[in-house]
């Protein structure tokens, strides 16, 4: 079995080679810098993604919990919870992103990136991850929590800092045990007086949630927001953001969007496809595990490479070409697959659809001002750390 280094490619060219390379193994292969075994093609990840059974999401705790972090309260949250547990947890939070609690949103974000896309668009040269692409998804899961906007400044650094938790080198070690220390002041705060004065948001909903009898203590509740308000920006943000860099690659694609406004969501499911906001899964094999021939002892990590399998030439026909509507174009492994299916899906593709139909009929042309696109550092999230570009009205 071979073993491969995920930090040894030097451009994202590079690291879709080395993807392929292991999707061609007759197994799975060996990773560095996590000796997991990993999974590059598309039957085995969405495998892992799925089968809760043999492959539990207790792996999450453990890379959220480097021995150099110490105790995360992400560690805690349903992510890394299984059965019973998980579907206990699950069904108090899961209905603020039902149907019936975005469309309450709908309005609310339809202005903000109304607001934001017009804004952008007459400063004509920006950067869009600060004018658009962070900034929507931040103040609206800000506004969903009820926080308090004077502090969302702080949300950028946050949220990157916990996206490099799993992949963080030594001199990033004491930003992130900072950055987890004021995130447990901050929101233990905000709960605190949530129970004094309960109010009309979502934290305030968390508090009087109830599943047979059973209401969230402060402690997952703290887990929950460790979880939500990372995923609620990043996510979006790197969607977003790389939406707007293929615009600027693919100009046929915004004149296709300017042309018919319902080509946006099929261009949005290629952007989750190609270009994957979340690269990996991570889980822990419960049992000795068969995974294509190879047999994972129990107790073994185990990584799904997400944007591998979304390239996987077995599944999607051309998959290094960027087609939007292409055929099984919805069935990319991004927002993964089960009883761990991403909560915010909905509400993520919502801000981006929104986002991109605010901004497309306003511009008749993204440029890149600069041809390097300086990406977010780690291997988890995937997206452009800035992207400055010209806006050229239409």
């Amino acid at each position: 079995m071979k073993t491969y280094d995920l930090f040894a490619p030097a451009s994202e060219a590079e690291r879709h080679e080395l993807y392929a390379r292991m999707r061609a193994e007759p197994g799975l292969c060996r990773i560095e810098p996590f000796g997991a075994y990993a999974a590059a093609r598309y039957d085995d990840v969405r495998t892992i993604q799925k089968d809760a059974q043999r492959f539990s999401s207790e792996a999450l705790a453990v890379t959220a919990e480097p021995p150099w972090l110490g105790p995360n309260p992400v560690a805690q949250s349903l992510v890394t919870k299984d059965p019973p547990r998980h579907t206990q947890l699950r069904a108090l939070v899961s209905r603020a992103f039902g149907a019936s609690g975005m469309a309450r949103l709908e309005a609310q974000v339809r202005r903000e990136a109304e607001t934001l896309a017009e804004a952008a668009v007459r400063r004509r040269e920006v950067d869009f991850v600060d004018a658009l692409s962070f900034v929507l998804p931040r103040n609206v899961i800000g506004r969903m929590l009820g926080l308090e906007p004077s502090t969302f400044t702080e949300f950028k650094r946050w949220s990157v800092n916990m996206g490099l938790i799993s992949s963080a080198v030594p001199e990033q070690h004491q930003g992130i045990r900072d950055t987890v220390k004021e995130m447990e002041a901050y929101l233990g705060d905000v709960i605190a007086a949530r129970r004094r004065q309960p109010g009309d948001d979502m934290v305030s909903d968390l508090l009087r949630a109830e599943v047979e009898g059973h209401q969230l203590t402060d402690a997952e509740v703290l887990s929950f927001l460790f979880l939500l308000l990372p995923a609620g920006m990043e996510t979006t943000a790197q969607l977003i953001g790389n939406a707007a860099l293929l615009l600027a690659r693919f100009p046929e694609q915004l004149e296709h969007a300017r042309a018919d406004a319902t080509h946006i969501p099929r261009f949005l499911e290629e952007v989750l496809r190609y270009e994957a906001p979340t690269q990996f899964a991570f889980r822990i094999a419960v049992t000795d595990v068969e995974l294509s021939g190879t047999t994972v002892p129990a107790g073994s990590l185990v990584m799904g490479l997400v944007g591998s399998g979304n390239r996987d030439e077995r599944v999607f026909e051309q998959p290094d070409r960027f087609l939007p509507g292409r055929d099984k174009g919805n069935q990319h492994l991004t927002f993964g697959h089960g009883i761990h299916f991403c909560l915010g899906a909905q509400l993520a593709r919502m801000e981006a659809r929104f986002a991109l139909e605010a901004l497309v009929p306003r511009i008749r042309a993204v440029k890149l001002r600069t041809p390097d696109v300086e990406w977010l550092p780690g291997l988890t999230i995937h997206g452009p750390r800035t992207l400055p570009v010209e806006l050229v009205p239409a």
